[in-house]
């Protein structure tokens, strides 16, 4: 019996995992969610500049350090990267910008092995353990566990979810206000936009009667409150923040500190040309 996907065997158990996003192609920051009490990572390449040789250092990395790797492909026609993630080690994949099950079957002929997919077998991978011996074994999990995970984040995605969660690859659903926001040209209001309300609802209500698992959570502002909120409303698998942009939030409250700490004793803190955005 090979071993089920792990993060999905964690909601099976009724466990809440946690995640992030890895824009900084950082093994220290990776080797630091480990120790902290996160347990899966979700390493970009649809944004950030991580290159296949970054890629499969970083699953190592994360591997290492106890966390469950899932890498964010850059786009949804790209074979070599959907193909080169999951030979890396990746346990699953995040496929942004999600128009249609058209899409979800497109990557699943990359990645799964035949007679599910059509990828080309090599068992020289980290994947397969550089081991042709239990390569047959290695089909099997493969075609059975890795995971695909489309992101609803434009308007065709909300407008096709029912198919989308239909899917039997489809284990688990990611629903993306920001991005959805400002592709329905509501600007950055997010979930304060009343057609993101709408299509969180329905999209929420597509994955509850498929028994897809919903991730999400409030990735800007994880307050306890707002990650209860995120619970009852039936999200499983939380997301919360972005390595880059949590450690700016880290360098802001520094700074912010220390002005007010030398505020009132006659002394100015140094101006910083670059505070601002660029001009």
């Amino acid at each position: 019996m090979h071993k089920k996907n792990r993060l999905l065997a964690l909601v099976e158990q009724k466990l809440v995992p946690l995640g992030i996003q890895v824009f900084t192609g950082s093994p220290a920051l990776i080797e630091v969610l480990g120790q902290t009490g996160f347990d899966f990572v979700m390493i970009d390449t649809e944004h950030s500049t991580t290159n296949a040789r970054a890629l499969e250092d970083l699953i190592r990395t994360a591997e290492l350090a106890g966390l469950i790797p899932y890498v964010r492909i850059p786009d949804l026609h790209s074979e070599v990267d959907a193909r080169r993630a999951v030979e890396a080690g990746a346990e699953g994949l995040f496929l942004p910008l999600v128009q249609s099950v058209e899409d979800i079957k497109r990557v699943a002929d990359f990645v799964f092995i035949p007679p599910k997919g059509r990828r080309g077998i090599c068992p020289a991978t980290r994947a397969a353990r550089y081991n042709i011996s239990q390569f047959n074994q290695y089909i099997e999990w493969n075609n059975a566990e890795i995971a695909l995970v489309p992101m609803i984040e434009n308007a065709g995605g909300v407008e096709h979810v029912e198919e989308i969660c239909a899917h039997p690859d489809v284990k688990m659903l990611v629903f993306a206000p920001g991005d959805l926001s400002v592709q329905l040209g509501e600007g950055l209001q997010g979930m304060r936009s009343p057609k993101v309300q709408a299509a969180y609802r329905k999209v929420l209500d597509a994955a509850a009667r498929h028994n897809v698992t919903m991730i999400g959570g409030p990735v800007d502002n994880p307050t306890p409150e707002a990650c209860r909120k995120a619970f009852e409303d039936g999200v499983r698998i939380f997301t919360l923040g972005l390595d880059m942009l949590g450690f700016r939030r880290f360098c802001e409250q520094t700074v912010a500190a220390l002005d007010a700490g030398v505020a009132g004793t006659g002394f100015k803190r140094a101006p910083s040309p670059q505070s601002g955005f660029r001009d």
